[in-house]
């Protein structure tokens, strides 16, 4: 219930691109959610740190297989 109210609110929390791309993995990770994958890459493309954004990236990587992988 929490996770469903808290949805629609993500997006008002004040929060770095990390902190903002680690809530949206978190909320994808926990509703399995595949629709919420292009904000978390919305997210990634925000980081400005070279290493954190490749590993957030390959974590959206991650996400897509799973994904793709659960509906083969």
């Amino acid at each position: 219930q929490a996770l469903s109210q808290l949805s629609p609110l993500v997006g008002h929390l004040d929060q770095s691109p990390e902190e903002k791309f680690r809530t949206t993995m978190m909320m994808i990770q926990a509703t399995d959610d595949a629709a919420m994958i292009p904000q978390a890459y919305e997210a990634a493309q925000a980081i400005t740190d070279e290493k954190v954004k490749a590993q957030a990236l390959l974590d959206v990587v991650n996400e897509i297989n799973y994904f793709t992988q659960k509906s083969a």
